[in-house]
């Protein structure tokens, strides 16, 4: 689905000016965060086409830049696509906020019930949500379906803004830093 939806974009990216096309040429090569930029930057040029509306949202969706997904949000509504990713993006903004929320003001989320996603943020919520490890600064977690890998949960502060961030380990070595901005 992901491929059918990127060669869309690429096709309409042949036919509209420069700037989608350059969004799309840097989302394949994997510079998300530069997809992210310039989408929030030419959004004005963009917004009436939800094709790249949704591509610059997963370009700020893989440069872990959840807070940038309010504005795509709310203008992913006029085709079904849309609406679903629409949807996904959501999830996520509240996934974080409310992992944001239990890990500096002890909120309990054991509660909740959500629906979840594939994404490294949709995991480590569930996890956090069926055992906080509310005593400890770092919480690690087992992936259930991959014992190799694990993941460290923990706050920190970027520029007095406070955020957190998940490392991703497999056979205890770092993978991947996820910051969620």
């Amino acid at each position: 689905m992901k491929k059918l939806f990127l060669s869309i974009i690429v096709f309409f990216s042949i036919l509209h000016a420069d700037i989608p096309s350059q969004m799309v040429q840097l989302y394949q090569k994997g510079a998300y965060s530069e997809v992210c930029s310039i989408g929030i930057q030419h959004f004005k040029q963009i917004h009436s086409n939800e094709a790249y509306v949704s591509l610059y949202a997963f370009g700020c969706l893989k440069a872990d830049q959840i807070d940038c997904l309010n504005t795509p949000t709310k203008l992913l509504n006029q085709s079904p696509e849309a609406r679903i990713n629409a949807s996904y993006f959501s999830l996520l903004i509240m996934q974080k906020k409310l992992l944001l929320q239990a890990l500096y003001d002890n909120y309990p989320l054991k509660s909740l019930k959500l629906p979840t996603s594939s994404s490294l943020l949709s995991k480590v919520f569930d996890l956090y949500c069926k055992s906080p490890q509310s005593s400890s600064s770092i919480k690690k977690y087992t992936d259930p379906n991959n014992p190799r890998q694990t993941y460290n949960l923990y706050t920190v502060q970027i520029n007095g803004y406070k955020t957190f961030a998940i490392d991703v380990y497999y056979d205890r070595i770092l993978a991947t830093h996820h910051v969620y901005q």
